[in-house]
């Protein structure tokens, strides 16, 4: 299991970088182009059991992943779970006003399934800093980055 985290401080109030990150179902195809859609269950606000299933086309193929929110607490914390193919990956995002905006905390460790979870054995675990991901990891922390990066741009 690879553990993942990058900060990024967005020049942005955390009420309005919060709320984009929230909002995976609008702002997830602005940010990252391979976003064929993304369908929230329930409608209404997002909040802990919300649901995003997002269609990606890469290189021709088309994948479905689905993240989950399992803890939001406003302006401060969201937790979440996700389904990226052989993974299971548990994350965090935190948030945190500072002086020059709002510092966003990603953490998240990998959780592989079926037969990679053999291949995670604790001789084979490690640590990634975003950037540095494989596989799942890549998706999940390079979704992080391509949101953090669209809530900079916003606007």
């Amino acid at each position: 299991m690879a553990k993942m985290e990058s900060t990024v401080t967005i020049a942005r109030p955390v009420e309005e970088v919060f709320a984009f990150f929230l909002a995976l179902d609008e702002n997830a195809a602005k940010v990252d182009p391979s976003a064929e859609s993304v369908v929230k269950t329930p409608d209404g606000p997002a909040a802990a059991g919300t649901t995003f299933r997002f269609r990606q086309k890469n290189l021709g193929k088309i994948r479905e992943t689905t993240t989950r929110f399992t803890d939001v607490v406003p302006n401060r914390k969201i937790d979440f779970e996700a389904e990226i193919g052989p993974m299971r990956p548990k994350c965090d995002l935190t948030f945190e006003q500072t002086e020059g905006g709002t510092r966003v905390t990603f953490r998240g460790d990998s959780i592989p399934v079926g037969p990679l979870k053999l291949l995670s054995s604790p001789q084979s675990q490690g640590s990634a800093s975003l950037g540095q991901e494989t596989g799942a990891d890549q998706d999940c922390a390079g979704g992080v980055r391509a949101l953090a990066f669209g809530a900079i741009a916003a606007n």
